[in-house]
């Protein structure tokens, strides 16, 4: 069971927000108990896994280096894949019920219940994992990974309540690059905290297992075949974790992938749970491979150092040519096909990844798209113009261009927004409903923003404006795909006191989700019922059918 200290903090932790504040790379260093250095990382400046990650010590830090550095624009989906999964972490996620076990959320209702606590909103519920390299994230195990984290989460409610007086930048906390000298270290001294520096530890030499081939049977019988085919060849992590006991996390088993490159064959290698301890294991199960199908190959083609060590002490034995290069067009085949099979479903699984890319691109605000490397901005008007896609992944197309075509250098009125050309002024009617028969419809000029729609909301049915607001506009409550926030919530440029209804796409029957209050979650349904000429200087209630509920009650 999760200690209540350790609910306690994380509650305190998710009041401040701190995400609001900082990059997941505005690392800063904790002295821990006994001495030990972790380094903590505040995740959810994007709006996606909100988190606070604590690697600890120098193989920690050097994991969270090689997440930092995985980039799917540039690796393929195995390699992108891998580099996420070598975390060496503690982490205090926040997450919806539906991301706990059922024992989970019972325990975090307890504590909740006893504290006067209201779990309410999205990525509410405090969520305590451990990350392994190589390994699906699992529960904390120990009281010292609780008291680790527990230290961590202490050091953040330190840093914010910091923050409320300086910037990052007056604090020391930078952005992570390369050649970065030190980090903000705090330290406790009995009930108080003291600021000070620690170098980054040295970043460790790439060092790869190279078995040696110590079955010299199996050695001698493959010296005795004649050679044939030249080999690709590469070692994977199979996309999907195996559990082989239900009380240990499942694993991300390495598997050799070695095709011939002139036929395609694949040979059948079984994968291996922990190749980095014990490398020979799978180097055994290659050469059983070999043997079963009579095969002593004429070179060897490795796609990476690390396929390259793995298969030199073999290849030194076998008198086999062995290189690494670049160009293995039946590995890259096999690959597909077995990423088909495994990772997902290939051409849906592109899909998959492709909306993932889209969401994080329409996140950006309007700062970041301006800058977009425009071999993205290319990328994406080709599969715009030439490629039959489904309709959501159309749709983010369409709103992105949309976007882009307003980010265009302009003058803008004293609200933010684009001013139209010879454009007559038009107004809209919107329907918003909250809950069966309460309903009010408010005529609001288009060229209003959305942040003046949000108070004409609020002023119809008679709440105070005094929480967080949200508009989305797939209709989609939490959506990370075209939503604009209220300024200042850390959601990106894409505020609400920024953009006009006309440049949020509003138009006829258009259905929208508009949220107040993300501890409450007051959800308004609405509808563009109608667009039409002429302007409306102030917005209006035109029709209003029902009580509204008390702000301050029960809902």
């Amino acid at each position: 069971m999760t200690s209540d200290k350790l609910y306690g903090l994380a509650f305190e932790y998710k009041k401040t927000k701190l995400w609001n504040h900082l990059s997941d790379t505005q690392v800063f260093a904790l002295e821990l108990s006994g001495g030990r250095v972790g380094y903590i990382s505040i995740m959810g400046r994007a709006g996606g896994h909100c988190a606070l990650g604590l690697f600890i010590g120098d193989e920690g830090f050097n994991s969270f280096r090689v997440i930092a550095q995985a980039d799917p624009m540039m690796m393929s989906q195995l390699e992108f894949h891998e580099h996420l999964i070598q975390q060496t972490c503690l982490q205090c996620i926040f997450e919806g019920k539906d991301g706990l076990t059922k024992e989970e959320r019972e325990d975090a209702r307890r504590y909740a219940r006893s504290h006067g606590i209201r779990i309410s909103g999205r990525n509410a519920y405090p969520h305590f994992m451990k990350y392994q390299p190589n390994y699906f994230p699992w529960q904390l195990q120990t009281e010292q990974e609780m008291d680790d984290l527990s230290e961590a989460l202490s050091a953040a409610l330190q840093v914010a309540e910091l923050l409320e007086s300086q910037t990052p930048e007056e604090l020391g906390l930078e952005v992570m690059y390369d050649d970065m000298e030190g980090m903000m270290l705090l330290k406790r001294q009995g009930q108080a905290w003291e600021l000070g520096r620690t170098p980054l530890p040295p970043e460790p030499p790439k060092v790869y297992p190279s078995p040696k081939p110590s079955n010299d049977i199996a050695v001698a019988s493959l010296k005795k075949m004649k050679k044939t085919g030249i080999w690709e060849c590469e070692i994977i992590r199979f996309p999907q974790p195996v559990q082989n006991d239900p009380g240990e996390p499942p694993v991300f088993p390495a598997l050799l992938i070695a095709v011939d490159s002139s036929t395609g064959y694949m040979l059948q290698v079984s994968p291996v749970e922990n190749y980095e301890k014990n490398p020979e294991e799978l180097l055994n199960l290659f050469m059983d491979a070999l043997l079963q199908e009579k095969i002593r190959p004429i070179k060897i083609k490795a796609r990476d150092e690390r396929t390259y060590a793995f298969a030199a002490g073999l290849c030194e034995k076998l008198k086999v040519a062995v290189s690494i290069e670049d160009d293995l067009p039946a590995l890259d085949e096999a690959e597909d096909s077995f990423m088909e099979r495994f990772g997902g479903g290939g051409e849906e699984a592109d899909f998959d990844e492709l909306n993932r890319m889209l969401d994080e691109v329409l996140m950006l605000g309007e700062s970041q798209l301006d800058s977009m490397p425009p071999e993205m901005t290319e990328f994406f008007r080709m599969l715009k113009e030439e490629i039959t896609l489904p309709a959501d992944i159309q749709e983010k197309l369409d709103i992105i261009f949309r976007l882009e075509d307003d980010n265009v250098p302009k003058k803008t009125s004293p609200r933010g927004r684009r001013k139209k050309r010879n454009t007559p002024p038009q107004s809209c009617v919107v329907s918003v409903s909250l809950g069966a028969g309460c309903y009010r419809h408010i005529q609001i000029s288009m060229g209003a923003s959305l942040f003046e729609l949000h108070s004409a909301i609020l002023k119809a049915f008679g709440f105070y404006d005094d929480h967080a607001h949200a508009f989305f506009m797939n209709n989609s409550v939490w959506s990370n795909f075209d939503s604009y926030y209220m300024a200042g919530m850390g959601y990106g440029d894409r505020t609400t006191d920024k953009y006009s209804l006309e440049q949020a796409g509003f138009e006829k029957d258009k259905k929208f989700k508009y949220v107040y209050d993300f501890g409450a979650e007051w959800r308004f349904q609405c509808r563009v019922l109608r667009v039409q000429e002429g302007d409306t200087p102030k917005a209006v209630v035109i029709k209003s059918k029902g009580e509204a509920p008390d702000q301050d009650g029960d809902w």
